[in-house]
């Protein structure tokens, strides 16, 4: 059976490693992809690419239920968080007025995720190990029970960024005041940044990221890496091996969670218990990592909501992921059509093979 998949938001690291995975299984398939503009990369890697709106505008479901029914969808990827709230409010109307499974996890399961807050909050009522954490309105007394060094970051995050260290109340304050004034200039979050205040425990080589695939209250398997990152938000060089105790706590957390597919944990890892810091419910950016060493979390996805097949325990190499920069020539004309169109049919592009 060939099917249709659609993976959206393409121009994104996610949607890239979704595309990579989709291309290293041995399903067969079609690929539709979308995106906001007519730049990114994923939408000259399938069969058709379509430009859509942001998740805030209001025409943005009508667009996708349009296309799904045009081309025939069986299932849908979602490529970054900015649309994961929006699929998820509206899943039931996308699958009822189209053929389409959407694989994401329940509103309140994403809300938890995607607020840091609400994650330290969930992690603290189910009794699972948790970073001491308070919001910035009740920072004095939280000096007075965790002293420093603290963390200080947006609630809702973007690819790590404004993330800092603070050694003292001076530094604190100015970060909570330059955060607090901040305008956020990115058009997907909200205009004013709300911080939360951490302890910092261990250090940037206890970190770790985790890649765990759950359906009815059960996961199906978890990988952990040990991870380094040189740019905001993305893994350039991770250990695979194996990680049996950190596993099976996230195992747990996983199944107290109870989202549906995919979800990714990031943690610091004291005495090979992992205190997790941030939580992502959809693919993260080592999906393609995961699937070339043999854990492809795309395809297991697809073989058991699709095909109702049992996912495998995951057998995957070990080693080290090193992460590279690459290129894709696009030409002019296919660019041109897009913006021209909102759409491109059997798109050419070139990817660099030299290195």
């Amino acid at each position: 059976m060939k099917l249709n998949v659609m993976v959206t938001a393409v121009g994104s690291a996610i949607g890239q490693g979704i595309i990579k995975s989709l291309k290293l299984s041995g399903l067969d398939f079609n690929l539709i992809t979308t995106n906001t503009q007519p730049y990114a990369i994923g939408l000259y890697r399938g069969e058709v690419g379509y430009l859509v709106p942001m998740a805030k505008d209001e025409d943005f479901i009508d667009a996708i239920i349009k296309i799904c029914n045009k081309e025939r969808i069986d299932i849908i990827f979602i490529g970054i968080d900015h649309e994961l709230q929006k699929f998820a409010e509206n899943e039931q109307k996308i699958e009822k007025e189209t053929r389409a499974k959407v694989v994401v996890s329940p509103p309140e399961v994403i809300k938890i995720c995607n607020d840091k807050w609400l994650t330290y909050q969930f992690l603290e009522k189910n009794s699972l190990p948790c970073i001491p954490s308070a919001l910035h309105q009740d920072a004095e007394q939280f000096i007075k029970q965790e002293g420093f060094p603290l963390v200080v970051k947006p609630r809702i995050g973007n690819s790590s960024r404004d993330v800092f260290i603070v050694q003292n109340e001076k530094e604190l304050k100015k970060k909570l005041d330059d955060l607090l004034d901040k305008k956020e200039d990115n058009l997907y979050f909200p205009h004013r940044i709300e911080p939360i205040i951490q302890k910092y425990i261990g250090n940037e080589q206890q970190e770790y990221t985790s890649t765990a695939i759950t359906f009815d209250g059960k996961c199906r398997g978890v990988l952990s890496m040990k991870r380094e990152m040189k740019y905001p938000g993305h893994t350039t060089k991770a250990l695979i091996d194996d990680f049996p105790r950190i596993n099976d706590n996230i195992k747990r957390v996983a199944e107290i969670l109870n989202g549906f597919g995919p979800c990714n944990f990031q943690s610091r890892v004291i005495n090979n218990i992992p205190f997790i810091f941030e939580i992502n419910c959809r693919f993260s950016g080592t999906t393609a990592a995961c699937a070339q060493i043999g854990f492809n979390v795309v395809e297991n996805t697809i073989r058991h909501i699709m095909f109702h097949e049992e996912i495998p325990e995951p057998n995957y190499k070990k080693g080290v992921i090193l992460r590279y920069f690459n290129e894709v020539f696009i030409p002019e004309g296919e660019i041109a059509k897009v913006k021209e169109e909102g759409k491109i049919h059997h798109p050419v592009s070139e990817v660099n093979k030299a290195f």
